[in-house]
């Protein structure tokens, strides 16, 4: 079975940006499988390491009223 040559990524100034689609397009197959089994990896050690908190304690979210949110956020014009 021959092995594909790694393809490089685009070349990009320094500020320039790219999508991760882009970057994700540039990946092998057996790359990308291995970025799948690293970030379910790091999720699961994340969920398990997180501090357990009831549910009953969580902070229920109030919503501003309309002359609160407008204070800060004028009308278009």
């Amino acid at each position: 079975m021959r092995v594909r040559p790694a393809r490089a990524a685009p070349s990009l100034k320094p500020d320039d940006q790219i999508a991760p689609l882009q970057l994700w397009s540039h990946l092998s197959g057996s790359q990308q499988q291995h970025v799948r089994q690293v970030l379910i990896g790091v999720a699961q050690q994340l969920l398990a390491h997180r501090p357990s908190q009831p549910r009953t304690e969580e902070i229920p979210h109030v919503p501003r009223s309309q002359s609160e949110s407008s204070e800060n956020y004028p009308a278009p014009s």
